[in-house]
């Protein structure tokens, strides 16, 4: 009698010691396969997960420019066109980012050839899914665009020649 106890407490202890390990296993695997905060389909390579990040290096906060002028971001991600699968940027001009106005960035160094017109402009710098939709890595920049050579403004004044007072 003494070995039959044995033996089913044997067997239930190895139950249990199963069922355990199969939950441990259970929640490494969906730890795993959980939601990681990134919604991107496909990165293409692009990297990074949640961790992804934007810097605008040139122009600095408060740099003066004129029009043409050079934007140099750095993301923590490769970024090209959207058929590559891989994320890319899009750059938005004085908070205009729920308008759907902005320039697309598929390499580190972009042209502005927007004519922002004289004055301070901000510039944001958004990291985007292949399908355009928009993560949270962002950053911002004001400027100063001064009136140089292609820095048409599109407006005047009553002050310059022709007399429009807008």
């Amino acid at each position: 009698m003494a070995d039959t106890r044995r033996i089913r407490r044997t067997s239930a202890h190895r139950a249990r010691s199963r069922a355990v390990v199969a939950v441990a296993a259970l929640a490494l695997l969906a730890g795993a396969c959980g939601d990681d905060g990134d919604d991107t389909e496909a990165s293409g390579g692009g990297g990074g997960g949640d961790d992804l990040s934007i810097t605008i290096e040139t122009p600095t906060d408060g740099a003066e420019v004129d029009t043409p002028f050079e934007v140099e971001v750095d993301p923590s991600v490769d970024i090209g066109e959207p058929d590559t699968g891989l994320h890319h940027v899009h750059l938005y001009y004085d908070g205009e980012t729920a308008e759907g106005d902005y320039d697309l960035v598929y390499e580190p160094e972009f042209t502005v050839e927007r004519d922002l017109g004289p004055g301070e402009h901000t510039i944001e710098a958004v990291i985007a899914n292949a399908d355009h939709s928009l993560t949270d890595a962002r950053d911002e920049v004001t400027v100063t665009v001064g009136g140089g050579a292609g820095g048409g403004t599109g407006t005047t004044d009553a002050t310059d020649a022709g007399g429009y007072d807008y």
